[in-house]
């Protein structure tokens, strides 16, 4: 039995053209249909719905809090009852005559069956020529980190064993829109591919999702499973962001001392009243871009944000003593002031990184 998944967000006018292309293509193979949509504002769950209420064979899983292309295909293969699971767009784009071919290659025993635009065959269609720049070069930079060798790593549209998904599910890293990149990370060895040519349509209704946000969680992704093997992507975001907070504590320190304070030969105590208030600024500033950037997967909202910047300032508070500490001891020693804030600031930042992912963003 195949099982296709469509991963839907406002596809709502798409569905009654998809659905009935897709039952006419898979009239000969055994099947079912499961739609997951990300809580569409153009009600696609709530069309959906009204279609499986006339097809036994059409399921709809509307997830509420949830977003994510690759989290949807897995949620729906995890539902799925096939022993052949599929994916394709809800927008025309793929090919679907060539579902039963892919279906027969996994029955006959490929692992993994794809639709190819870089095999012989198969093309990218009318896309612009700097579309067409950029997906090449991210094919190839994803080709580089497959255990399987492929042409189009990168296709939204293909078919898995679920031996082979079950096998892979633990290792799963669904970030973005590329689980297909994601299987052939972590599948396992011998895993055996066909790739099957089709030629890249155009959207039926509606635009490309293909954001610039999608490009950034795309090379993400791509340091997950490299470099963030050994150093998490996380505590690399959140040196960035500390980074950018050591600059704000500095202008902070130099507009409190230079322009409230006005003093420019500081004693110990005014020198501690402008970097406390540094701080204190720079620890606002640090919470808000991480809660937005470092741990968006875990963001905080309405009161959670409160809450979380009060125990964000806790979870510092030994942090910026021993900034502090640290700044203070350097500076009374005689060194520039630039250099006991900088330092200070760095020490600071290893204590957060830590007690802050274990009690601030929990997950």
């Amino acid at each position: 039995m195949l099982s296709l998944i469509l991963p839907t967000f406002n596809e709502a006018k798409n569905l009654p053209v998809m659905i009935p292309k897709i039952e006419e293509t898979l009239q000969s193979v055994e099947h079912e249909i499961i739609i997951v949509d990300d809580d569409s504002p153009d009600n696609t769950w709530k069309v959906a719905q009204e279609m499986s209420e006339k097809m036994h064979n059409l399921h709809v899983i509307r997830r509420v809090g949830r977003h994510g292309l690759s989290s949807a295909v897995v949620e729906g293969f995890l539902a799925a009852k096939g022993d052949v699971l599929a994916v394709a767009d809800a927008d025309g784009q793929h090919d679907l005559s060539i579902l039963p071919i892919m279906f027969a290659e996994v029955k006959s025993g490929s692992n993994i069956a794809i639709g190819s635009r870089y095999v012989e065959g198969g093309s990218v269609g009318d896309w612009e020529e700097d579309r067409q720049s950029i997906s090449r070069f991210a094919t190839a930079l994803a080709m580089f980190v497959c255990k399987v060798d492929v042409r189009d790593p990168m296709s939204g549209f293909f078919a898995i064993d679920r031996e082979t998904f079950e096998k892979t599910l633990s290792k799963l890293n669904p970030k973005g829109f590329k689980i297909l990149l994601d299987f052939l990370v972590n599948a396992p060895k011998k895993t055996t591919v066909t790739e099957i040519p089709f030629v890249f349509g155009e959207r039926i209704h509606g635009k490309s999702k293909l954001e610039f946000k999608v490009k950034v969680e795309f090379l993400e992704y791509l340091y997950d499973v490299t470099v963030g093997r050994f150093i998490p992507l996380t505590f690399l975001k959140y040196c960035i962001v500390g980074s950018l907070g050591i600059g704000v504590q500095w202008g902070t320190y130099y507009s409190v001392s230079r322009y409230i304070l006005e003093a420019y030969n500081l004693t110990i105590v005014g020198f501690s009243i402008a970097l406390l208030s540094a701080i204190e600024v720079a620890i606002f500033f640090n919470f808000i871009l991480n809660n937005m950037w470092t741990f968006n997967h875990l963001k905080l909202r309405g009161m959670k944000a409160v809450g979380g910047f009060l125990k964000f300032n806790v979870a510092c508070a030994v942090g910026a003593f021993a900034n502090y500490a640290v700044a203070a001891l350097i500076f009374s020693q005689g060194y520039r002031e630039i250099t006991a804030v900088v330092v200070g600031a760095i020490v600071g930042t290893f204590w957060n990184y830590t007690i802050n992912r274990l009690v601030t963003w929990k997950g």
